[in-house]
């Protein structure tokens, strides 16, 4: 026959399911929050300040290359030193951000492709810068014509192609900035996906659970906690009448049912025994009277007592078996009393085990909401970023419009700067939304984990209020069997006066002398048997039975 899963067991499965699914949920949430995060932080520290430098580079070539066009043109001196100490001031400014930009790829790790493209890029400056070298040399020399020859055929394409490959290495930078926010949106996405189907399916595991343990508990005890515990109350009360219905008969109810009613026909047939032998008991006594004033009469009378006796010794005996059975039949009750106690003290440790495991759950759920407080942190300072970035943009684009025709190239570059930074906030915002959703379903999680929490303290409060009402019937049952043994004490010695008075009756025919000594023994023996009659009627009438 198969073992049947017992509660705790089947209480211990339930909430082992939502553990491990509150386990794995905290585990995919670390793992997508340090995703984020390193995402987050290498697009912060290396994709945007390489794509920076990169725009200082275009910034400088492209104004490099008008005041070179400017030195060639102008005709006096004045001029040309004013455009050649521009262009040694915007040279000086390439080669700082130059400096920055190789030692931010010495120390993180930059791809093939980003190599690739600075590399070109530094290809491209010696070839400017030696025929830029070459166009000013001409021009120092008052050969405007040369330089403007060697500026259209030369210089010129080289600046050309040098902006050109300046603009592949910002919008590769870019490119890699957009893959990298918007895998960080899919993921934040899925993540809010996930916790929502992930706190759905805690909550049904949760509601399936708790109507296990209360179809379980049910099925044990047949009824409501208080209604067995009253039931149990009456019982000690000696109610025997009280009418119990519960649909489970195996349960706690269904057995006290039937034991209600082998008591009962127990105690009822004890009090008709008892009743029986009162009535025995004044037989006796009469005929005792009777063979003391007609003592004459003792052989005649003798088949009457002997008559009397063998009744005497039948009640006895039916009394001896009415005892036997009492007996029995309050054992028996002690042994499911003693089950119904070890029952619900198994169900009072399974509960306080989920009580625990739901303490340990809500832990898990709080610390997933504090991790997605400590992302949005990390979103604050991006956004502030993009917006101190938008700001300068901005500025800039006021610089360049002052400065006319020759700030037009740099005006076009502050309003890319500016695109892209109003894109970085955008992108921050939606993050910042996402995690806002995954702390509400948290904060819901980790509500109904403590109510479920206090639903199993309730259970476990009724459940040892249970275990004392149950330990007052054991003493209860104890006290009526120690009756049975004194009832069972005292049929014995009926049965031992019986024999004697027979004997008696026997020695009657020999002597009167003899057979009035047994005349006053047995009207002794009657009186108290008489005297136990009444005392078991009142240990009986405790009970109250139809």
């Amino acid at each position: 026959m198969k073992k049947p899963v017992s509660l705790a067991m089947r209480i211990g499965l339930g909430f082992a399911s939502t553990l491990s699914l509150l386990v794995l949920i905290t585990a995919v949430g670390i793992q997508r929050v340090g995703f984020i995060d390193s995402t987050l932080k290498e697009v912060s520290e290396k994709a945007a300040v390489v794509q920076r430098y990169a725009i200082n580079f275009r910034g400088s070539v492209h104004n490099r290359a008008i005041a070179i066009r400017d030195a060639v043109l102008v005709k006096d001196e004045p001029s040309l030193n004013r455009h050649l100490a521009e262009i040694d001031q915007l040279k000086r400014d390439y080669q700082d951000s130059a400096v920055m930009m190789d030692r931010l790829f010495a120390n993180a790790a930059a791809s093939a492709e980003e190599s690739r493209l600075l590399a070109d890029i530094k290809a491209i400056e010696t070839q400017a810068l030696a025929s830029t070298e070459r166009v000013i040399s001409l021009r120092r020399g008052n050969d405007i014509a040369g330089a403007q020859d060697l500026l259209l055929a030369q210089s010129s394409a080289h600046y050309t192609e040098w902006l050109k490959r300046v603009n592949a290495l910002i919008d590769f930078e870019e490119a890699q900035i957009k893959q990298r926010l918007d895998t960080v949106q899919a993921a934040a996405s899925n993540f809010a996906v996930l916790m929502l189907l992930a706190s759905a399916v805690a909550i049904l595991l949760s509601v399936l659970v708790s109507l296990l343990i209360i179809r379980k508990v049910k099925a044990t005890l047949g009824a409501e906690p208080e209604e067995v515990a009253e039931a149990i109350r009456r019982l000690a009360n000696g109610d025997l009448n009280q009418p119990i219905e519960t649909r489970y008969p195996d349960s706690v109810m269904g057995i006290l049912k039937n034991a209600l009613a082998r008591l009962g026909d127990t105690i009822t047939e004890v009090r008709s025994a008892a009743q029986a032998l009162r009535h025995a008991s004044v037989t006796l006594l009469s005929v005792a009277s009777d063979n003391r004033q007609q003592i004459t009469l003792q052989t005649s009378e003798a088949q009457h007592v002997a008559a009397a006796i063998t009744q005497m010794a039948a009640s006895v005996s039916e009394v001896s078996g009415y005892a036997s059975a009492a007996s029995k039949a309050t054992i028996l009750a002690d042994a499911e009393v003693d089950s119904g106690h070890r029952l619900v003290g198994e169900v009072t440790v399974a509960i306080e085990e989920l009580a625990t495991i739901l303490d340990q759950a809500t832990s898990r759920v709080n610390q997933v909401s504090s991790d997605s407080e400590s992302i949005e942190t990390v979103i604050e300072v991006i956004n502030a970023i993009a917006a101190q970035t938008n700001l300068l943009a901005l500025n800039a684009a006021i610089e360049a419009a002052r400065a006319g025709e020759h700030g037009r190239g740099f005006a076009v570059v502050a309003d890319e700067v500016r695109s892209l930074a109003t894109r970085t906030q955008e992108s921050t915002q939606e993050i910042r939304d996402m995690i806002g959703k995954l702390q509400n379903g948290t904060q819901d999680a980790a509500d109904i984990m403590q109510r479920s929490r206090s639903l199993a303290q309730v259970t476990v409060a009724q459940t040892r209020d249970s275990q004392v009402a149950l330990g007052k019937i054991s003493q209860e049952v104890g006290a009526i069997n120690a009756m049975n043994a004194q009832i069972a004490s005292a049929s014995v010695q009926q049965s031992a006066a019986a024999e004697e008075v027979a004997q008696n009756v026997t020695r009657i025919h020999s002597s009167t002398v003899q057979s009035a000594a047994g005349s006053e023994q047995v009207e002794h023996s009657n009186h108290e048997l008489a005297e136990l009659a009444d005392r078991l009627s009142t240990k009986v009438a405790f009970f109250n039975v139809a």
